[in-house]
C-alpha cells in the first residue's frame, strides 16, 4: 500500500486467523475485500465532520461549528488509495491511515514553526456499515520520535483528545472505550477513540447533495451508472432503483 513520510495507508491484521470479535462477543470476519469507486469514497470522506472541543488554552476563543475532517486536497489523494486498500483487504485486516503536513509559520495556541499536524485512525467494513476510528485529528507534534510512533501505530491516540466526530445523514457516533473489551485486548491503548458508523450503502444510493465533489464527479450520468451497478450486484432492489432513477432523471 501507499507509504511516504506524509501519507501512510496500509493493511494491518488485528485479530489473527481472519476473524474479529463483535459487540456481542461472537466471532465474525470483516466484510473485506469491499469495492468502492473513487467518487463514492470522496463522498464518504466529505461527509466526515468534526467539532473541536474548547480547551483551557482557548477559553477566550470564539466558538466554531463542525468542519470537514479532510480537506479537498486530502480527499483527492486519500480516496484512491483507500479504494485500492479495501479492494485488497482480507477479512481480518483493518485499513489504517496516517496523514501529516507541516504547520504554517504563524504560531497559534497549538504550536508554531516546526510543528507537524497529524490525522490518523482506521477503517473497517461490517455488513453495510463502514466504521471509522479516529485516533488523532490535526494533533500537533514537534518531536520526531512521537511522530514515528504515530506513523507506526495510527490507531494510538498521541495525547489529549480535543475533538468530537459529528454524525451526519446515515451516520452514528459511538465511544470506542465502551466496546474495547470485545474489540481490542490492548484496552489502555484505545481508550477515548471516537467511532463513526456510516451506512455507506445508503450514502451510495442517496448521497447528500451538499457532499458532491467540487470537480463535478457526481454527474447525473455517473450516478445513474453507479445505481445500475448497485442493482446488478443485488445491493438495490427494484423499487429503490426505480425511485432513485426517476429522481436523478428529474434533475436533468
Amino acid at each position: 500500500m501507499k507509504e511516504n513520510p506524509e501519507q501512510v495507508v496500509r493493511l494491518e491484521a488485528r485479530y489473527g486467523q481472519g476473524q474479529s470479535h463483535g459487540y456481542d462477543g461472537a466471532i465474525m470476519p470483516f466484510d473485506h475485500p469491499t469495492v468502492f469507486s473513487r467518487i463514492e469514497m470522496e463522498t464518504i470522506l466529505r461527509g466526515i465532520r468534526v467539532q473541536l472541543r474548547k480547551r483551557l488554552l482557548t477559553l477566550g476563543a470564539a466558538e466554531s461549528g463542525p468542519k470537514e475532517a479532510f480537506t479537498e486536497s486530502e480527499r483527492r489523494s486519500f480516496a484512491p488509495v483507500l479504494v485500492e486498500a479495501f479492494a485488497k483487504a482480507r477479512p481480518d485486516e483493518w485499513v489504517v491511515f496516517f496523514l501529516s503536513h507541516p504547520r504554517g509559520r504563524e504560531a497559534d495556541h497549538r504550536g508554531g514553526p516546526g510543528v507537524t499536524e497529524v490525522t490518523s485512525g482506521g477503517f473497517l467494513v461490517e455488513g453495510r456499515q463502514l466504521h471509522l476510528f479516529l485516533a488523532n485529528y490535526r494533533s500537533a507534534v514537534s518531536m520526531p520520535l512521537i511522530l514515528d510512533r504515530m506513523r507506526d501505530d495510527p490507531l494510538r491516540p498521541a495525547g489529549e483528545v480535543f475533538y468530537e466526530l459529528v454524525p451526519g445523514v446515515h451516520q452514528t457516533v459511538r465511544q470506542f472505550d465502551s466496546i474495547t473489551s470485545t474489540w481490542d485486548p490492548i484496552k489502555s491503548f484505545r481508550t477515548g477513540l471516537s467511532e463513526l458508523v456510516i451506512d455507506y450503502q445508503s450514502v451510495r444510493i442517496f448521497p447528500d447533495e451538499s457532499m458532491r465533489a467540487s470537480d463535478g464527479g457526481h454527474s447525473t450520468e455517473e450516478r445513474l451508472r453507479t445505481l445500475q451497478r448497485l442493482r446488478a450486484q443485488g445491493l438495490v432492489n427494484e423499487e429503490e432503483y426505480r425511485l432513485k432513477r426517476q429522481k436523478l432523471l428529474d434533475e436533468l
